[in-house]
C-alpha cells in the first residue's frame, strides 16, 4: 500500500509526497487565498480538505444519468473523471462525506487538473504526466481491505 502525505502550506503548490513513488506538486482548494489554507478548510466547495487520514479507492460511480454528467464534465474540465480516484476520510463512517468542525464536507478527489485548474477541495496535480506516475503506482499495488466493503490503494496523510 502506498502511503502519502500532503502539506496545506498556504502556498499555491504543496508537494504530495509518496516515498518510493515520487514527490508531486500539488494542491487543495480554489486558487487565491483559500488554496492549500488550512484556515479555509470549512468552506464547502472553495477551501482545501481538512485535515485527516485519507483512503484512496476507486472513484464513486452512479447509474447511467451520472455516467452521462460525468461524461460530460470531463469534456468541459478537459480532465477525465473515468481516471480520478475517490478519497475517504477516515472517521466515524468511511464514505464519501466527513464533517469537520460541524461543517460537512466531501466528494474529495485525487485528479489531474483541467483547463480551468478547479479544485473544489479535491487534491489536484497540475502536471498531468505526474498524475499518470502516481496514479500507474496506485494501480499497480495490491488494495487493502479496509471495511468489508471498501479496499483502499493508500493513504494520505493530510496536515
Amino acid at each position: 500500500m502506498i502511503r502519502c502525505t500532503f502539506h496545506l502550506n498556504g502556498g499555491q503548490l504543496s508537494n504530495l509526497s509518496c516515498p518510493g513513488v515520487g514527490f508531486f506538486p500539488a494542491y487543495s482548494g480554489n486558487s487565491g487565498e483559500h488554496r492549500n489554507n488550512p484556515d479555509s478548510v470549512t468552506i464547502k466547495d472553495i477551501g482545501p480538505l481538512p485535515p485527516g487520514k485519507y483512503y484512496i479507492v476507486s472513484r464513486p460511480k452512479g447509474g447511467v444519468f451520472s455516467a452521462i454528467k460525468d461524461y460530460t464534465a470531463s469534456e468541459i474540465s478537459g480532465s477525465d473523471r473515468d481516471i480520478w480516484f475517490g478519497l475517504f476520510r477516515e472517521d466515524e463512517k468511511l464514505d464519501d462525506v466527513t464533517f469537520y468542525s460541524k461543517v460537512s464536507r466531501g466528494y474529495f478527489r485525487l485528479h489531474p487538473a483541467g483547463y480551468k485548474g478547479v479544485s473544489n477541495g479535491c487534491i489536484t496535480l497540475p502536471s498531468r504526466a505526474h498524475y499518470n506516475i502516481l496514479r500507474q503506482a496506485l494501480l499497480n499495488t495490491p488494495r487493502i481491505l479496509v471495511t468489508s466493503s471498501i479496499r483502499a490503494y493508500g493513504t494520505i496523510q493530510v496536515y
